[in-house]
């Protein structure tokens, strides 16, 4: 009996993959809830409420074309980083579904 048989193996290698997995849903479901709260998107949505008020003085048009392109760019920022949460979560089930395969199904 060798150390490294071919269930033990099996069982190391399913434990693996459903610890990657839960730590996969772990940081999508933080990048989720922290979508919101970036750092980023709130230096972009501070500058376009300074270029709002500061459009009201100045060359209009400009200004207010200058933050409806800021709002755009919070916006798909905040998208992009939605849509890594939710990759981030489907990679983690993708690999729990594994986890259950290679433990359970693969004999």
């Amino acid at each position: 009996m060798s150390f490294l048989s071919p269930e033990i193996f099996r069982s190391i290698f399913a434990y693996a993959l459903f610890l990657f997995g839960l730590l996969f849903i772990s940081a999508g479901f933080w990048k989720l809830m922290a979508y919101g709260l970036s750092n980023h998107a709130r230096t972009l949505a501070a500058q376009s409420a300074r270029i709002g008020q500061k459009g009201l003085a100045d060359d209009i048009a400009r200004l207010m074309q200058a933050a409806v392109q800021l709002n755009e760019s919070v916006s798909r920022l905040l998208m992009t980083s939605a849509g890594v949460g939710f990759l981030l979560t489907l990679i983690g089930c993708g690999l729990l579904t594994a986890s259950y395969f290679v433990a359970f199904v693969l004999q």
